[in-house]
This record gives structure tokens, sequence and C-alpha cells, in this order.
């Protein structure tokens, strides 16, 4: 009997032989471009296995790779065309990556990578990698109140660390299990997976623990729930959870400043809106998205908007976030992650 779980998959055993060595890599090349766009480097070996397999659970992926050497680049230009907010945990289980980010970081086996996709990154691989990925929407994470902006490109050793290495042998048993599963066992397989990952993570975040995180907690909620209110900023926070102005800004410190923090979250829904058309194959008005994510107008949106991405609101294309020249597992591998969400997007009223 098949298992309900949906699952894309690339492998190749290697070759030598130059034509073949070549197909190999385009394919490869089309296969991770949800992800990253990639170059070869002088030690990349495609005459060893190398493979890519993505489950989907519901409300997570998981997966796992054996990549050769190459370079990796996501640009925030692919963020925008995607519209996602999403993060990737790579458990890396050999290998070594030179990641630069904020900073530049070398992760090798026994480390977790945190990726959040909606900032750029370079990942520089001499050798091959071998991990265990597990892709959530941030709203998975953002209900643990990590700082996702703040990890991201950083690299955590997993294995030193109990609630880490249980996490990794859960994607593992995960992995392992995939065709025997079936649909009732997805919801609480992606509830606990998120669960694990999201501890292990607030072990080596800077957050605090008791009523203090309680707080934050409620902050960013409420914040998410309450984008498209054009009050909202530090006064209404102020008002709404009784802080002094000194708190609330000491408590988004690490990402920039409250404003900075709300603008940040505008943008990226406004993102997810602009690449979905509607059920009737429309796209939405640039003017609908800005006023459903809390912008006071078309032209301060707009702005903010190719301050943040390089282009206007106007140059992203609805309906056509995938792979220029995909190569079917690609594309179906795209739709899942931009289906992730966390929470639907209404669409309703916002097309032309």
């Amino acid at each position: 009997m098949k298992s309900p779980v949906a699952c894309t998959d690339i492998s190749h055993v290697g070759a030598i032989c130059p034509n073949v060595s070549s197909r190999i890599w385009n394919e490869w090349q089309d296969h991770i471009s949800p992800f990253f766009d990639l170059c070869r480097r002088d030690e990349t070996d495609l005459s060893k296995p190398i493979s890519m397999r993505s489950y989907h659970l519901g409300g997570i992926l998981v997966g796992d790779v054996v990549a050769p050497a190459q370079d990796l680049l996501r640009e925030a230009r692919k963020t925008a065309r995607q519209g996602v907010d999403h993060v990737l945990l790579q458990f890396y289980t050999s290998g070594r990556s030179q990641l630069q980010a904020r900073q530049d970081v070398v992760a090798t086996g026994g480390q977790m990578v945190l990726y959040d996709l909606s900032q750029p990154i370079t990942v520089r691989s001499d050798e091959a990698v071998d991990a265990l990925n597990i892709l959530l929407p941030r709203a998975a994470l953002d209900r643990q109140n990590l700082r996702v902006e703040a990890l991201h490109g950083t690299a955590t050793d997993f294995r030193a660390d109990a609630v880490g290495q249980i996490a990794f042998n859960m994607l593992q048993g995960i992995l392992g299990n995939a065709e025997s599963l079936t649909s009732h066992h997805l919801p609480a397989l992606s509830e606990a997976a998120s669960r694990l990952c999201a501890s292990f993570l607030e072990g080596h975040d800077a957050g605090e623990g008791g009523e203090d995180l309680r707080a934050r907690v409620e902050i960013r909620s409420f914040i998410r729930d309450n984008l498209s209110e054009i009050e909202l900023g530090p006064e209404l926070l102020q008002r709404r959870f009784g802080m002094s102005r000194a708190t609330l800004y000491r408590e988004f410190a690490g990402e920039g400043g409250v404003r900075a923090y709300i603008r940040e979250r505008r943008l990226m829904a406004a993102l997810r809106l602009l690449t979905r058309l509607s059920p009737k194959g429309r796209r939405p008005r640039v003017s609908s998205v800005a006023y459903a994510v809390g912008f006071e107008d078309e032209k301060s949106f707009s702005r903010a908007f190719r301050t943040r991405f390089g282009f206007l609101p106007s140059e992203v294309r609805a309906g056509d976030a995938g792979p220029d020249n995909g190569d079917g597992g690609a594309d179906v591998l795209l739709s899942w992650i931009t289906d992730l969400t966390g929470q639907p997007e209404q669409m309703d009223g916002m097309t032309g």
C-alpha cells in the first residue's frame, strides 16, 4: 500500500563521462533552485552519488540530502520572487561549509545550521555534505518567541545538546518510516518536530524565561495578528501591554527596533500576498495589498518595498514564483514551500 506522504526525490549514482556529468549537474541545479542558486567549484565531484529527498508532512517538510562540493547563493530577489517567510534547519552529519551572512561561520558535521529564508546568504562547501533537513513556516517558531532573524546563518552543536540530539533522532525516525506513515500521523509529527526544534533553539537564543517569555510571545503574536492596523506601532503596544518606551525598545533591540520589526513583518506578509493568484486567477492589486498589511498608501508601501527588496511590488509576478527551468520535481517542491504559510492569506477583494 502506497504511503499518503508526498515525496520529491532526485538521486544520481554519479558519472565520469563529461556529457553525463553536465546533465546531472543541470538536473541537480534545477532541483535545488527553490532554495538556492548553485555554482560549481573545482572540488565539485559528480562521480560520487548525490541525492535529495523531501517529504510533505502537512505543516512541515522533512528530508535528507547528499550534496557535492558547491557554492549556494540565496539573494533577496529570489526571496521576493517566491514570497516565502520560512526557516530551514539543516543538521549536518558530515562535510563542511562556510556561511556568509551577518558574519562568517564554518559549519561541520554535528552542527545544525539555521537559514532564515527571508534573508540573503552565501554558502561555500569545499567538500561533500550530508545532512537532514526540516523546513518550517516562521509562525511555527514565532510561537516559541525565537529571534529567528538574529539566528540566521548560525551553526549550533546539536550532538552536544540532549534536545538537539532528540530532535535529530526524531527526524531520522520520520525519514526511516515515511513510507509507513498514514495521514492520521502527520499533524502530531509536524507539531512534535516543530516543538523539539524550537526547544533546542531556545537553549541557544538570548531570550528570557517565565513572565518575560510569555510577554514577548504575546507581543509578537499581537503584531502578527494586527498587521493590517495602520496604528500598529510603539505607542499602541505600550498602551496594550502597559510597557514603558525604554522597555519596549529593549525588547526589540535584537530585531533593529520595534518599528523595524513591524515593517519587516508587514513586507514579508505583502510578499506572500503579491505572489499568490486569487481563486479566479487574478493578480492582487498593489494598493489592496498595501492597505491589507497596514500601509497608509500605495506610494509609501512601494518605497518601503523597493528599499527592502531592490525592486517595486508591481514587478512581482503573481502565480509565477517557480524556477525558470524547473524539472517538475522542483516545481512541486516550491509549491509545497510557498503553501507552508502557517496561516492562510485572504485574497478576496484584493484583485483587479
